[in-house]
């Protein structure tokens, strides 16, 4: 009962900050509205549970801020020097043990990154499409967006898919020369 208190209290502010005043009617409304929120059925219900690890949680920021760094370079370089090294491209990864939730943050991540744009994401199979400025390759972004959404399951992922990442990453080093 106190998270529907809660939930129902936020979206009323949010409510009465979109309508700019706090009237009678604004609060009947918005309260209304936050009644009728609470009541509809979820359309995408989130299909596996969301875990945060913290240790993983931070592997997973530090390889963000590391290509976020990394990313801003390079754009930085391309607007300081006369060069014109750009190549864009856009990119579809499949990602392959996400949820919903963790493709919205693999995609929300990478597109914060300069020089990347998450420009679409389908559902089935999960995909990300992204546009990138600075193309050099096709499986190297695919690398990336790979790394991102692993560290992502590791660190907010479900148990099965966790267990799943590790069973892959096994098989990928009993499979090396």
């Amino acid at each position: 009962m106190p998270k529907r208190f809660a939930l129902t209290a936020w979206l009323l502010v949010v409510w009465l900050a979109l309508w700019g005043s706090v009237t009678v009617a604004n609060v009947v409304g918005g309260l209304a509205v936050a009644a009728a929120v609470q009541l509809l059925p979820d359309p995408h219900p989130v299909r596996a549970p969301f875990r945060l690890r913290p240790l993983a949680a931070l592997r997973f920021l530090a390889y963000f801020l590391y290509k976020l760094v990394e990313a801003s370079l390079v754009v930085a370089r391309e607007v300081v020097t006369k060069d014109d090294r750009i190549n864009t491209g856009v990119v579809a990864v499949t990602l392959e043990g996400a949820s919903d939730s963790l493709v919205t943050i693999v995609a929300c991540a990478y597109g914060l990154m300069p020089g990347a744009s998450a420009i679409e994401v389908r559902r089935d199979p999960p995909t990300v499409y992204v546009h990138v400025l600075h193309l050099r390759s096709v499986a190297e972004v695919r690398r990336d967006i790979r790394r991102l959404e692993v560290l992502a399951v590791r660190a907010f992922g479900p148990p099965e898919a966790v267990a799943d990442v590790e069973r892959e990453e096994l098989e990928m080093v009993r499979e090396a020369p």
